[in-house]
């Protein structure tokens, strides 16, 4: 019996001491998958290392359109020698000089026209100098019979004289101013007359010279709208000229660049058609307002001394000089910041880092700055290249095990 019992109490005793050691074992945590992204560099307004690139048309500083003032027959056309040695009419791209006769009408028609201004003007001039001598008579005869006049109210006074003598001189002196009224009257008509001849010659002579257009500048020829003995419309272009001493490349810029440009910036641009050449412009015009349509500035650069290489509608890549205030932040995504179970006012990242060959997160307070979109710059607290979660954060406390997943 004793020995019975004594099995007994042993195996109560060793029921009882191994369900001592169960209770004494440790729990381990599951490891949780969980998505990382390393902390970035990013600049608000762009890196810029080598400065920003735009697409620029190149146009003409100056444009002129070339029209005759009054109409008539093209007799002439400015000449060239061609690439074959020949004489040709000029044509589209021929450089013209300054002060170049480009284009003329047939003179014979405007001749005539000065010839019957002159004519009219020798007429009035020839009937002025009658005048002259009809105004001299006029007055002689008019001093003549006021002088008369005096005679006979001296005579009447002394009654040496009749009444109606008197009367009959007065007369005579009314008769002598109304013929001097009248001359002087004449004179001022033919004076107008003659000023309106020298009109009509000045204006003969003046559309003698409007028949010949000349180059106003140093140029090009862009188009030529007329041929020789066609009829030229007064007002119509006949040339389309663009000026030679300049180009300018326009571009669109947005607003966060357009801040970076000032009038007088000097930029370099290229151009495919010329590949290793840089030319060199500077910003002589900057929109003051944005286009409705692409929310876009126009900025205009001029070229001066354009060389044979850059073309007018040509395509040139202006380069923009790298922005020297450029900084970068440290930024996060959003859904990887947490509060902190400390302080609910403070913010916290979970850092995936490993310890004893574990990956596991370590919990560490930041402090925020500007959001950008699904971005969120770290003021402290950070650095580039470290791997925060960014899925599953608000599960987690300090010293999780996780396993990355893609």
């Amino acid at each position: 019996m004793m020995t019975r019992f004594a099995i007994c109490a042993c195996f109560i005793s060793g029921s009882i001491l191994l369900a001592g050691c169960r209770g004494k074992e440790t729990y381990e945590k599951p490891v949780t998958p969980v998505r990382v992204q390393a902390v970035e560099e990013y600049y608000p307004g762009g890196k810029n290392e080598s400065g920003e690139k735009y697409s620029a048309n190149i146009q003409s500083s100056m444009q002129v359109e070339l029209a005759f003032k009054y109409g008539g027959y093209v007799a002439a056309i400015h000449q060239v020698r061609g690439a074959d040695g020949g004489v040709r009419y000029v044509q589209e791209g021929d450089r013209v000089p300054k002060g170049a006769m480009l284009a003329r009408l047939r003179t014979e028609d405007f001749n005539a026209k000065v010839r019957q201004a002159e004519s009219q003007l020798a007429e009035a001039k020839s009937t002025i100098e009658a005048n002259a001598a009809q105004q001299a008579e006029a007055e002689a005869a008019l001093n003549q019979a006021k002088r008369d006049l005096d005679r006979a109210t001296r005579l009447l006074e002394n009654r040496s004289l009749t009444k109606p003598e008197f009367e009959a001189a007065s007369t005579r002196v009314q008769m002598a101013q109304a013929k001097h009224d009248a001359v002087t009257a004449q004179k001022k008509v033919i004076e107008a007359k003659i000023n309106g001849a020298q009109s009509l010659v000045a204006e003969a002579k003046l559309a003698e010279s409007d028949a010949v257009l000349r180059a106003p500048m140093d140029c090009f020829l862009l188009k030529r709208l007329i041929e020789p003995g066609m009829l030229a419309t007064p007002g119509r272009p006949a040339f389309i000229l663009a000026g030679r001493n300049s180009v300018r490349a326009i571009f669109g810029a947005p607003d966060t660049t357009i801040r970076n440009i000032r009038p007088g910036m000097q930029l370099s641009l290229t151009t495919d058609a010329a590949p290793g050449v840089e030319f060199k412009g500077w910003v002589s015009r900057i929109s003051p307002a944005a286009d409705p349509k692409s929310r876009v500035f126009e900025v205009e650069v001029t070229i001066p001394r354009p060389p044979e290489q850059l073309r007018l509608g040509m395509i040139a890549t202006v380069t923009l000089p790298a922005a020297n205030a450029a900084t970068s932040l440290t930024v996060v995504p959003i859904n990887a910041i947490v509060r902190l179970k400390q302080t609910a006012e403070n913010y916290a990242v979970n850092v995936v880092t490993r310890e004893g060959g574990r990956q596991i997160v370590r919990q560490r307070p930041v402090k925020l700055g500007e959001a950008f979109g699904n971005m969120i710059a770290v003021t402290s607290g950070l650095s580039i290249g470290e791997r925060v979660v960014v899925s599953g954060s608000a599960m987690m406390v300090d010293g999780d095990p996780v396993r990355v997943i893609q």
